[in-house]
C-alpha cells in the first residue's frame, strides 16, 4: 500500500473502494488517511445475505446504495430499520465505510458503488495467473500497453469538446422531459415532475448544483438540470464537468509505456542471495484454477446425472410420473404417446 502511495501520491479527490478484506481496509486507513474510503456494495450485500433476508431488503437495500439524495436514502433506510432493526445495527457496526451515493464526496466524479472495475481486471488476467511472478507482471505490462495504444488511437480520432458518449447520453435524456420549471432567475430554478406530489429540486447553474446531488457527484447534469438548461435554450455541453473533456481523455493516454526486450536480455542483478521457487506439496485431484464462488453466486455448471421432467421442469422423475405438473398436460402427452 505504501508503494502505491509512492506512485500516485494522495491527491485531492482520491477515492479508494475496497471489499470486505480487513487487511486492505486497515492499510488504506493507515496509508491514505485523507482519501475517500468506499466499500463495495456487492461484497456488503453478500455478507449481509448470509445473516438476513427478506423482501424489504430486496426492495430497499440496493435502492439505498443508488440513492443520490440523503432524503431518498433515509426513506429506504427507515423502511428497513422499521422492519428489522437488528439487521440495520449489523450494517452500522460492521460496514462503516461509504457505500451509498448519497454520502459520496463531490471531488471525484466516479459514481460506482461496486468494485466491477477490479473484477474486470481480474477476469482479464485470470488465465495467466499460473505464470511465474516476473512473467505475469511483464504480460500485464504488455496487455496494458496494447490497451493504452488502442485508447490513444481512439482519442486522436475524436472531435468536439465533450466525449461523444456523454453527449449522446445527454441528448437522449433531454427528450420527452415532463418537468415543471419555476425560474428564480437565469441561474436558479425549482424543478419538479409534472403531476408529482410536490417533491422538487433546486438547480443552480452558476454553482453547477442540484439538490438531488447527482450533478455534483457524477459531474454530468441530472434530469432536473437538463430541464432547466433546455428551458433556457443553452447548450448542455457547457455544463458538463471538465473530467469529460476530449482533451482530458487525450492527456490520459498520451504518455508511452516503455517497451522492453524479452526476459533473457534483462540486466542481471546481484542481491547476494538467490530466491528458490516454493516447494509445492503435491495434492490429490486436479489443480484448482477457478476461484471459489460465494454463497449468493450460484453454480454455472449444468446439472448432470438426473433426468429433467418435461412438464414441471424439475429433476429426479419422468414426466409420466410427475406429481407437480398439470394433470391435463400429462393426460394429453399420454394420449399422444
Amino acid at each position: 500500500m505504501q508503494r502505491l502511495r509512492d506512485a500516485i501520491g494522495s491527491p485531492l479527490g482520491l477515492a479508494i473502494c475496497t471489499d470486505a478484506g480487513q487487511a486492505v481496509m486497515a492499510g488504506v486507513k493507515e496509508v491514505f488517511p485523507s482519501a475517500e474510503h468506499r466499500e463495495c456494495m456487492l461484497h456488503l450485500v453478500t455478507n449481509f445475505k448470509k445473516r438476513y433476508t427478506g423482501k424489504v431488503f430486496e426492495d430497499h437495500l440496493w435502492a439505498a446504495a443508488y440513492s443520490w439524495s440523503p432524503y431518498i436514502f433515509e426513506k429506504n433506510w427507515s423502511a428497513m430499520d422499521e422492519a428489522n432493526p437488528e439487521a440495520m445495527n449489523y450494517i452500522r457496526q460492521n460496514h462503516k465505510k461509504i457505500w451509498t451515493r448519497s454520502q459520496f464526496w463531490t471531488h471525484c466524479k466516479v459514481d460506482y458503488v461496486t468494485n466491477n472495475l477490479a473484477e474486470c481486471f481480474n477476469n482479464w488476467v485470470k488465465k495467466y495467473k499460473g505464470l511465474n511472478l516476473d512473467d505475469l507482471m511483464d504480460l500485464i505490462r504488455q496487455l496494458i500497453m496494447d490497451k493504452w495504444d488502442i485508447r490513444r488511437d481512439i482519442s486522436e480520432k475524436m472531435g468536439g469538446v465533450i466525449l461523444p458518449h456523454i453527449i449522446k447520453d445527454l441528448r437522449e435524456r433531454s427528450r420527452n422531459l415532463d418537468m415543471d420549471v419555476q425560474r428564480s432567475g437565469n441561474t436558479l430554478a425549482e424543478v419538479s415532475v409534472k403531476g408529482s406530489n410536490g417533491y422538487k429540486c433546486v438547480v443552480n447553474l452558476e454553482e453547477r448544483t442540484c439538490s438531488c446531488r447527482k450533478w455534483q457527484v457524477s459531474g454530468i447534469p441530472c434530469k432536473h438540470a437538463i430541464a432547466f438548461i433546455t428551458y433556457l435554450g443553452e447548450p448542455l455541453e457547457k455544463y458538463v464537468d471538465m473530467f469529460y473533456l476530449v482533451d482530458k481523455f487525450k492527456a490520459a493516454y498520451e504518455a508511452l509505456i516503455p517497451a522492453l526486450p524479452d526476459k533473457s536480455q534483462w540486466a542481471q542483478s546481484d542481491h547476494n542471495f538467490f530466491m528458490h521457487p516454493p516447494l509445492l506439496k503435491p495434492t490429490a485431484g486436479r489443480r484448482q484454477n477457478e476461484r471459489f464462488k460465494g454463497c449468493t453466486e450460484g453454480s454455472t455448471t449444468k446439472r448432470k446425472g438426473s433426468h429433467q421432467c418435461k412438464v414441471c421442469k424439475n429433476y429426479g422423475h419422468r414426466w409420466y410420473k410427475c406429481k407437480d405438473g398439470d394433470p391435463d398436460d400429462i393426460a394429453a402427452m399420454l394420449a399422444e404417446k
